[in-house]
């Protein structure tokens, strides 16, 4: 009887382990294409569209020239935000829209909101969405996620390189959009200096956005960079915004 109980008591724990492991990485691996809200959330969301966002961004979500207001659908609006998350289109939408009014949006009117998007793109309908699928949830396209676009907002943690006259983020992670515009905060720095290296090399230009930075006392340092990242023949580079140590090295 003991060993039976022994036995018993195993399986159920290798099944719970398979469960939570199954469920972990359905959470790791989440994009606009698992089908992450309903057909009723986005119908909820329309009236709130129309109300406070059409005089802007067109009554097709085609964007407003005139108004400055992108594209909410279509080819621009992927290449505006593939390789983000709903977490910060959500945030997006619901601290800095409407522009033009005095109406501050609730969490569940954004929430609507993003669904109506999604159903506008015709990504496909499933499961309610939720705010703590938000972050999980990447927006790519349908054959999967691509390098940046030329010319994205980002934000890369690396080591920092002289090269001759210059500056480089050697052993540098894969870049990250970055739609905050603000100065890093203790808990940035701090996810940062967790953030592991990697092996990409970044030429690092527009110190003058930076004031007095002085690069020697940073040299070999790990560092988070923001700036706009711009791609040439000739390498990689990213032209600053921020720069901040996270780490008064890069060793492993």
């Amino acid at each position: 009887m003991k060993k039976v109980t022994i036995g018993l008591s195993v399986a159920l724990t290798l099944g719970t382990a398979l469960a939570t492991t199954l469920q972990t990485s359905s959470a790791e691996r989440k994009t606009i294409w698992n089908g992450v809200y309903t057909d009723a959330q986005a119908t909820t969301g329309q009236p709130i569209y129309e109300e406070f966002c059409r005089g802007c961004h067109g009554v097709n979500l085609e964007g407003g020239a005139s108004q400055g207001a992108p594209p909410l659908r279509g080819e621009k609006f992927m290449e505006n935000w593939r390789e983000d998350n709903l977490g910060s289109l959500f945030t997006k939408i619901r601290t800095t829209m409407p522009r033009r009014d005095s109406k501050v949006l609730t969490d569940g009117e954004a929430l609507h909101l993003v669904a109506y998007i999604l159903r506008a793109n015709e990504f496909p309908t499933g499961f309610e969405l939720t705010h703590n699928v938000l972050s999980a949830t990447q927006i790519e396209r349908k054959d999967g996620p691509k390098p940046l676009p030329n010319y994205s907002v980002v934000q890369v943690v690396g080591c920092l390189t002289p090269d001759g006259d210059n500056w480089t983020l050697t052993m540098a992670g894969q870049p990250s959009r970055n739609r905050n515009s603000e100065k890093a905060t203790g808990e940035d720095l701090k996810a940062a200096a967790g953030a592991p290296l990697g092996t990409l090399t970044f030429r690092l230009q527009n110190f003058a956005m930076l004031g007095a930075f002085q690069t020697e006392v940073h040299k070999g340092h790990k560092m988070l960079a923001k700036g706009a990242l711009i791609r040439q023949a000739s390498g990689d580079r990213i032209s600053l915004t921020e720069l901040e140590m996270v780490s008064p090295t890069c060793a492993p």
